[in-house]
């Protein structure tokens, strides 16, 4: 290969201190040995900077780059991105941890696809990241395609599975983000969404691969679902725009790939009625009446009202209270899935 470097994996941090070294040793002592590390020390204000410094020292193959002011994750991801060499990108989030022979996994048989795609395990953990409460295997079933509708196809079932939306569990060939000059954008919650629609339009090749050796951990007391966003429906708009559009563009946006486009758009809808009852909106009844009301009467609710089908109970579940088109029902589903939330984090996980 002329290439020496086979893997540039990219490691933002921002205040990342406490779980910082587990996660860069855990990506050192991987069995694929030509790697690089690009650590991104975002304008951290704890010992971040010290530990990274502290690992160059230790392994070469460790870049630090350093950034006096925090300029967020999509910046700090688009600087290690300008420094690395590798064959491919790969990122790793700061707080999660990989399995030592994840990389090798997923470069060895994804047969030097414009995109490798694998699975992945969710932690959920309690707050001192001491135990592993609930562990899920989320994975789909391994491929080779090279028809770019089939190509595309497959963006829109990794979003029904749950491994679309994130850069952590794939590969990026590094000679297509600069060609293309892709960079990740500034918005909020969805930015690696995007940047997902925009490089798998120009994917050739795709490799889905059996391997589920990337840890997201997530051990904060407060669910995702329980922080507020108060333009949480503008960007679910924003995302169901993005991958609706990379759908139509290579005219797949119709029957089932269609249906599962609006099963997520309700989801998600449904997401942020929950996300609504958290106490930092400090919304009235009546003023949670009205944006729900609002939600309902957006033409995006609309064409996922009429294009809805569900394929389990969860999802039939949503689809039929969503397509009742009733503020109520969707307020007291709302409010329930906020109750089972807060009432056992832990026992919602294990539902989910």
């Amino acid at each position: 290969m002329e290439n020496s470097i086979a893997v540039s994996i990219i490691v933002p941090a921002y205040n990342a201190a406490k779980s910082l070294r587990n996660c860069v040793e855990s990506i050192l002592s991987q069995t694929l040995k030509n790697i690089e590390v690009i650590a991104v020390d975002d304008g951290s204000n704890d010992d971040t900077r010290k530990i990274l410094r502290v690992l160059a020292d230790t392994d070469p193959r460790v870049i630090v780059v350093e950034k006096d002011k925090n300029e967020g994750l999509s910046a700090a991801r688009n600087s290690g991105i300008e420094v690395a060499k590798g064959e491919y990108i790969g990122f790793v989030d700061a707080d999660d941890w990989v399995e030592n022979d994840a990389f090798e996994n997923m470069y060895t048989n994804g047969k030097h696809a414009d995109l490798v795609l694998a699975g992945y395990r969710h932690d959920s953990m309690d707050e001192a990241r001491t135990r592993v409460n609930v562990s899920r295997k989320i994975c789909m079933r391994p491929g080779y395609w090279e028809d770019k509708q089939q190509i595309v196809m497959q963006a829109a079932y990794a979003d029904t599975s749950k491994m679309f939306a994130y850069t952590w569990n794939k590969l990026y060939k590094r000679d297509i983000i600069l060609n293309c000059q892709m960079q990740f954008s500034k918005e909020v919650l969805i930015e690696d969404f995007v940047f997902n629609t925009k490089y798998w339009d120009q994917v050739s090749t795709l490799a889905i691969v059996d391997c589920t050796k990337y840890h997201y951990v997530k051990a904060s007391k407060e669910a995702l679902t329980q922080k507020f966003l108060p333009d949480f429906f503008a960007i679910m708009n924003s995302r169901f725009d993005a991958i609706k559009g990379l759908m139509s563009k290579n005219g797949v946006y119709s029957g089932e790939i269609r249906q599962q486009l609006a099963n997520m758009y309700i989801k998600h809808a449904i997401a942020g009625v929950v996300r609504n009852f958290s106490p930092k909106a400090n919304y009235s009844l009546g003023e949670q009446r009205n944006r729900i009301k609002e939600l309902l009467a957006d033409s995006h609710s609309k064409e996922a009202q009429k294009n809805a089908k569900g394929n389990n109970k969860q999802e039939k579940l949503c689809n039929f209270v969503f397509k009742s088109k009733s503020a109520f029902l969707v307020f007291l589903l709302g409010k329930v899935i906020f109750w089972m939330q807060t009432k056992s984090k832990t026992a919602f996980d294990k539902l989910k």
